[in-house]
């Protein structure tokens, strides 16, 4: 029989886990910005008090649910492992099989952890001071497919393709995985992540995946609609100041209020031009956008990352969970995930412009993960010098 000490510890862990776990509840309804020890304690059905005797402040609370991640992360990657059953996935043709199972996991039974992830990730992208943890999370998934690979030819590579790819895909996963045409999309550019970089895409394997491209324009045409009406006059000015609280903050600062205390015009102003949240902003991302094709075009394709755009098409994808009226513009993100760059592109991997649209897409979806991980150890600013080196490390051969 355990002593009343030993029973004591028990019900504190036990409690502590029950706040915890709150707080993931709420990070996953609400986002990052919408967890506090007011919503944790509604959540938990405790005190805030109690809360703050047990965890701490906001801060340790966030600290403590990262530990909580990373602890299930764990214990996740063990069990996804144990399917394996010890047979060598790449020779058995399994790995674009696992890769899409993975992904769906992740939009399914693992849906809280998944979002709890990419909002830390998000976090840590900006002020990765402020969560040094979260790359040790952000381990996990890497170490899971070398573990997995590690009997495979090349295994090391593959592993590391398959994680940046994982990292920017997952968020979409997220919000669009009940979309048939998203999930034979992606399933088609994680085939062509995995196909040996010496082997031709069938043509029409690549007619496939552009059509599925091009289907995927019908339900995100509210957001492409947006995008071909450029705003003069006022209206331009004040979409350049919500782009900036974008850059600075994230889509969770914006408002009405704040978009008018940035650009000094009253709020009657900015809901006279902007009369919705979504409409304020679908304007800063488009000015975003436009800014980032000025870049693009001033640099002559040789450098069209950007942290700023990393931040905001995964901001998306999360407030698209969290509010249907912003899946059109998720939609949009991630079917033209290469489309700005893929000329760009296709030179540096020495491909025809058009010839293998979907290797060229996985690659720039797994760049995208690979820069989303970099600013979250906090180990390069934007914009990415040189993006070239990123791809050949993930198109080196054996």
């Amino acid at each position: 029989m355990n002593a009343p000490a030993d029973r004591t510890a028990i019900r504190n862990a036990a409690a502590n886990i029950t706040i915890v776990d709150a707080a993931r509840t709420v990070i996953a309804e609400l986002g990052l910005a919408g967890m506090s020890l007011r919503t944790v304690a509604e959540q938990a059905e405790m005190s805030v008090g109690s809360i703050s005797y047990r965890i701490g402040d906001r801060a340790a609370l966030v600290t403590a649910v990262i530990a909580r991640e990373i602890e299930l992360a764990d214990a996740v990657a063990k069990g996804f492992l144990l399917r394996l059953n010890g047979i060598e996935p790449v020779g058995a043709g399994l790995l674009p099989d696992l890769v899409g199972a993975w992904l769906d996991l992740m939009a399914g039974e693992q849906r809280i952890s998944a979002i709890v992830t990419c909002e830390l990730a998000l976090l840590a992208s900006r002020i990765p001071e402020t969560v040094p943890d979260v790359p040790r999370l952000i381990d996990r998934s890497a170490a899971m497919w070398r573990e997995m690979l590690k009997m495979s030819p090349d295994g090391d590579r593959l592993a590391d393709a398959i994680h940046a790819y994982c990292l920017d895909e997952r968020p979409f996963s997220i919000a669009l995985g009940d979309m048939a045409d998203y999930r034979l999309l992606r399933q088609s550019t994680i085939r062509a992540l995995l196909r040996d970089p010496a082997e031709a895409p069938a043509p029409a394997a690549s007619q496939w995946h552009m059509a599925l491209v091009d289907r995927l324009a019908v339900p995100s045409a509210d957001a492409l609609d947006a995008a071909d009406i450029i705003p003069q006059g006022p209206k331009a000015a004040l979409a350049d100041h919500v782009a900036d609280l974008i850059v600075a903050d994230g889509v969770g600062a914006l408002s009405h209020r704040a978009v008018a205390q940035a650009s000094g015009m009253a709020a009657s102003s900015v809901a006279h031009h902007f009369p919705t949240h979504r409409d304020i902003v679908f304007g800063g991302v488009e000015a975003i956008y436009r800014r980032m094709r000025t870049d693009i075009r001033a640099s002559n394709g040789t450098a069209p990352g950007s942290g700023t755009i990393i931040q905001l098409t995964h901001e998306s994808a999360l407030l698209a969970n969290r509010n249907p009226a912003f899946l059109p513009f998720a939609i949009d993100m991630r079917r033209r995930r290469a489309e700005n760059v893929h000329v760009q592109v296709a030179e540096w991997i020495g491909v025809p412009v058009d010839g293998d649209r979907a290797r060229i897409q996985a690659i720039v979806v797994a760049l995208i993960g690979h820069g989303l991980e970099i600013l979250a150890r906090g180990a390069l600013a934007e914009p990415f010098p040189d993006m070239s080196r990123h791809f050949a490390r993930i198109e080196r051969s054996s």
